[in-house]
């Protein structure tokens, strides 16, 4: 039997993640392009666009091996299936994901045509218990922001009949971040394989990933498709030139993807590609005219067709009606009937006479925990803490998906100090070698995130600024490189220890609390079934306005029995609920 070599394996890992890329971008394209001719979800939608996909994988690696091409779809698949199955068993306690993110998505998988139609409207028509009423600030989420995970998950959800198995898209987004950086490194690069896996693993697997794979939040499937860009577009300005077609592809599936998300991703993909898009034109410049020419065409060609597409079709449901209805694409964020800022609202009390700067600052050094109006006393303010040391009770807020403060994780604030020292001696060390090319995109990055971060409101919510990850990574990749200066390994290495360790511990404190909380729902929910069936009619009164999206929990279990009301006599505590 022919022994499989590492490069084959690593291909396979690398077309695996490509092929699940392909798969949840062919998910979200057809299924707007359906929308766009009427056509609504159903649970035929999922295996026809899975053959399109494995199609168009197929196609696009026709002059590669065929075997490791099926190889690596297969692979692709037993990861699909397997982690839609598994999310299928572990309920969404969030509020978030129970507040507009199931209503979105159960709405589309009943019918509901989010291009020409409001959620509110379509359940009149349709007589759906769930309320959306106008009062309910739920509905401006549902109908008007960015819907590409909510579209992803009801394809899947018409399928299978079970809502939680939709929210599978950023554990796959993290495979497919990392199958790509992996290949690149270790195939592409030569590096070692040490360096290859840190850099890929801590990338992929960070905290704010971490807290969101069993939930319908969305920041850690946007941090991924930030980072995917901005891989895309390192990868694009080196001199050597891999595959360019498959990295367009990336780029191409990153954008679409990130702009879909949220809101912000429009901006944080506009800027970063805009800031690559004057570099490679200058370069192209000092190249030479008929190289300036080349350059400008294919890539104002390629983004004018990403944006078009991604904009124009995969969001026309959000963006484009957002326009047409409110005059501004981003409403009801901005544009006349604005809502107010959220970021700000929630904010310690005692940030509103900082700048932005001192706010992020006092957050990457302060204990992880919730320090909001919303959670706690008006008078509660961050804790700072000395780097290194850690309690119990700071790694047990670890589990919450949406932390305000410190959110990075509780030893970040080490890596925080130990990338700036870095970053500063690496661009010093590029000026004086001057290795231009390496110096130039990092320098690109790094100036933007500083942008970002003191321009944009939110610098302390570790989910609202994702991009800012990308900093100790860039440090660290380099540092890993330096092979021949053992020192810099040495500090690479202990970086990449403090980086990992600083992962696992909100890992543990994110599966734990899941399973608690995951017993402690499902036994809640076997007593309301029970008690569904005991009754002709069951009464229930929900905890706080907009937690509908736990209902088609039972739906999806076949109860129909029940009324919501505003009171009840007998309260018994159920999921988000009484009854």
């Amino acid at each position: 039997m022919k022994k499989v070599g590492k490069n084959t394996i690593i291909e396979i890992i690398k077309k695996s993640a490509i092929f699940l890329l392909i798969e949840i971008v062919a998910i979200l394209l057809i299924t707007t392009l359906l929308f766009l001719v009427g056509i609504t979800v159903t649970r035929w939608h999922l295996p026809i666009i899975t053959i399109i996909a494995i199609a168009e994988c197929m196609l696009f690696y026709k002059k590669d091996n065929w075997k490791i091409n099926i190889i690596a779809i297969v692979l692709g698949m037993l990861l699909f299936v397997g982690t839609t199955f598994i999310e299928g068993k572990i309920y969404d306690f969030t509020a978030d994901g129970n507040t507009y993110h199931k209503l979105a998505i159960g709405s589309m998988k009943n019918g509901w045509n989010p291009a020409y139609e409001d959620s509110k409207d379509f359940k009149k028509e349709n007589g759906n218990v769930f309320d959306t009423s106008e009062d309910n600030i739920n509905t401006l989420w549902i109908d008007h922001y960015a819907k590409g995970t909510e579209i992803y998950a009801a394809v899947i959800y018409a399928f299978t009949g079970n809502i939680e198995t939709g929210k599978g898209y950023t554990v796959l987004l993290m495979y497919v971040a990392f199958g790509i950086l992996f290949s690149y490194l270790y195939k592409d690069k030569k590096r070692s394989l040490f360096t290859s896996l840190a850099v890929s693993v801590l990338l992929a697997f960070n905290t704010i990933t971490i807290v969101q794979i069993f939930n319908y939040y969305v920041d850690g499937a946007l941090m991924i498709s930030i980072l995917l860009i901005l891989y895309a577009c390192i990868v694009e300005s080196d001199k050597e030139k891999y595959n360019q077609k498959e990295n367009l592809l990336v780029l191409a599936s990153s954008i679409l993807l990130c702009i879909n998300i949220k809101f912000t991703g429009l901006a944080f993909a506009g800027i970063f590609c805009f800031a690559f898009y004057v570099y490679w034109l200058i370069r192209a410049y000092r190249q030479g005219k008929e190289e300036f020419i080349d350059t400008l065409k294919k890539y104002t060609i390629f983004y004018i067709v990403t944006v078009l597409v991604s904009i124009g079709i995969v969001g026309y449901s959000s963006y484009t009606r957002n326009m047409i209805d409110h005059g501004n694409p981003l409403y009801p964020l901005y544009g006349e009937g604005h809502v107010e800022n959220m970021v700000v609202k929630e904010q310690p009390s005692s940030f509103s006479d900082k700048n932005n700067l001192q706010i992020f600052l006092i957050s990457i050094f302060s204990k992880g925990e919730n320090v909001s109006p919303t959670y706690s006393s008006e008078n509660v303010q961050p804790t700072l803490k000395i780097p290194f040391t850690l309690s119990k009770e700071e790694i047990k807020n670890y589990s919450i998906p949406d932390i305000r403060v410190g959110g990075f994780g509780p030893l970040f604030s080490v890596v925080f100090v130990a990338s700036m020292i870095g970053t500063i001696y690496i661009i010093i060390k590029l000026i004086k070698n001057k290795k231009w090319d390496m110096l130039i995109p990092y320098l690109i990055i790094l100036g933007i995130t500083a942008i970002l971060i003191l321009a944009l409101d939110g610098s302390y919510w570790a989910r609202y600024i994702p991009y800012f990850y990308a900093v100790p990574i860039l440090m660290l990749s380099y540092l890993l490189w330096e092979k021949d200066k053992k020192i810099h390994f040495v500090l690479g290495v202990m970086i990449s220890i403090i980086m990992l360790v600083n992962t696992l511990i909100v890992l543990y404190t994110t599966l734990t609390n899941t399973r608690n909380n995951d017993a402690y729902i499902g036994k809640k929910i076997n007593d309301f079934v029970q008690c569904c069936h005991e009754n002709e009619v069951v009464e229930i009164k929900l905890n706080h306005i907009g937690v509908q999206g736990a209902l088609y929990n039972m739906d999806d279990l076949g109860i129909k029995n029940y009324e919501v009301k505003e009171e009840i006599e007998n309260e018994r505590e159920g999921y988000f609920f009484q009854y």
